[in-house]
């Protein structure tokens, strides 16, 4: 059978924090990989041969959240123990991804929540390993958005929790309870996987009349060329739990491909048009909205949005009229091209050099230069190989970047210089207790004492197990604190052979 989906999933170190202080959200691209699965099905979601499930060991030089070890129930003399590293584990996923591509040019990368979350993580876990981060583009679907575009469409078509809030759920492991699809245990990689292709399956099934329009934006061309085409369409947006179409039309491209500025039809567009340039930029607040159409935008036909508020009371005959007006209409595009020089000048004025590391933009790689050499590094077979290469590499975050990954897996392959300039970065990244755009140490033992405190009344029936992993999660961090505080510390060792030195 051919391969048509490759769903996917990921278990990391944690679900990420803000990049900085006044960040509007959390990024979890600066987690590690510490399991994958996927499965490859056809085109009916039928699963191929093709499959991995692997897990691999932490990295010395990342801090897991202690709540992600609860999550899945993995502790930390388990993980050390798995057979693969961290750089092992990424390759694989490197090879694998790339020779199932080769079967299908248009095979879709897909699993639950994963443009959020997984498609980050992985970018940025092969950037940090100097692979191209971008293996998955130019198609991506969600089944995340697959399931809100159906209850969009017909509530009453998929069953969901609610909130406290009184708002949909969309957690997978909840719709899979309700709407009674397969689930083995919950935050498993492997399991969450066949999961995500019976929740695919069932979108399918319920709303077969518009499945190709919701698998068809999982392609960046198609959405791109459908934005263009249509001067109005709906959109499928959720903000704090709340899932709506919003009726929308497209002014222009932003300055990055595929990124689309569009206006919302609720409002009219005549006070826009007038606005001078500052004007324009107040008045446009929650009046636009970014379509990216290379993240799975569920776009559906703009004749839709009479069923919805607050397009049903406006009607086809006005919305048709602000479509006309604002698809592609230059004096607005001018407007939006000002109002995106302004803002790139603020961020670049706000942004903090305190959090700007060599493994902070995945976009580097294309700047690195010498791919040749980068390919040498990764075919040499043996670490004393890889670290001659490594010594040739001119770029100086690429050359660090490299040697924190060498000080990972193979310590003692490094200079006395190397080694200790990286065991030093390290000691003022994760020891020193200061805002960083990862997890700390100080931070991860304070996360520790917050779940302590939560379970000590609890009665969780894990407790005890619960209670044994954070333990012993604790304890290694003591000791990963010293060995990073140690001037004259000397290359640990991995695997079993470091449990048995903590824990034994």
């Amino acid at each position: 059978m051919a391969g048509k989906y490759i769903f996917y999933d990921l278990e990391t170190t944690g679900r990420g924090k803000k990049e900085s202080r006044n960040a509007f959200g959390t990024t979890p691209k600066w987690e590690q990989i510490l399991q994958i699965a996927a499965i490859v099905t056809d085109e009916n979601f039928r699963p191929t041969n093709k499959n991995i499930n692997e897990f691999c060991r932490p990295r010395t030089s990342i801090i897991a959240q202690p709540g992600a070890l609860i999550t899945t129930r993995k502790g930390i003399k388990e993980s050390l123990s798995a057979k693969l590293s961290s750089y092992e584990l990424i390759t694989k996923i490197n090879s694998t991804f790339d020779e199932w591509k080769k079967d299908n040019d248009e095979t879709v990368f897909i699993g639950h929540n994963i443009i959020e979350f997984d498609e980050s993580v992985l970018e940025y876990n092969l950037f940090n390993n100097l692979f191209f981060p971008y293996i998955t583009r130019k198609n991506r679907g969600d089944t995340l958005s697959l399931a809100r575009a159906l209850y969009a469409l017909n509530p009453s078509s998929i069953k969901t929790p609610i909130t406290a809030r009184g708002n949909p759920s969309f957690k997978l492991d909840q719709l899979a309870e309700l709407n009674n699809l397969p689930v083995d245990f919950a935050h498993d990689a492997f399991s969450d996987v066949k999961t995500s292709i019976a929740l695919t399956k069932f979108v399918h099934d319920m709303d077969q009349e518009n499945w190709q329009q919701l698998q068809m934006t999982m392609n960046k061309e198609n959405a791109i060329k459908y934005v263009n085409d249509n001067k109005g369409f709906c959109y499928m947006t959720s903000f704090a739990g709340k899932v709506k179409l919003q009726a929308l039309s497209m002014v222009c491209e932003s300055q990055y491909s595929g990124w689309f500025h569009t206006i919302d039809l609720a409002h009219d567009p005549d006070p826009l048009i007038e606005a001078n340039h500052e004007e324009f930029k107040k008045l446009i607040k929650k009046k636009n909205r970014y379509v990216i159409c290379n993240q799975h935008p569920i776009l559906l036909s703009g004749k839709l949005a009479i069923n919805y508020e607050p397009y049903n009371e406006l009607g086809a005959e006005i919305l048709n009229e602000r479509a006309k007006k604002v698809y592609k209409n230059k004096v607005l595009a001018d407007k939006f091209k000002h109002m995106e020089i302004d803002r790139q000048i603020e961020k670049e004025d706000e942004s903090s050099q305190d959090n700007i590391f060599p493994e902070s933009k995945a976009n580097f790689f294309t700047k690195f230069g010498q791919g040749e050499v980068l390919r040498e590094f990764h075919d040499k077979k043996t670490w004393e190989e890889k670290y001659k290469v490594a010594l040739t590499i001119r770029d100086e975050r690429a050359s660090f970047i490299l040697k924190r990954l060498i000080f990972d897996e193979s310590p003692n392959t490094l200079s006395e210089d190397d080694f200790r300039n990286v065991h030093r970065e390290l000691h003022d990244r994760l020891v020193i207790n200061q805002e960083r755009p990862f997890t700390t140490i100080p931070e991860a033992m304070m996360q520790i004492d917050t779940e302590l405190s939560n379970l000590e009344d609890s009665e969780d029936e894990l407790k005890d197990e619960k209670l044994q992993i954070l333990n012993d999660y604790n304890k290694y961090l003591v000791f990963l604190e010293k060995y990073f505080q140690d001037k004259n510390a000397k290359p640990l060792k991995t695997g079993p052979a470091l449990v048995k030195q903590i824990f034994e």
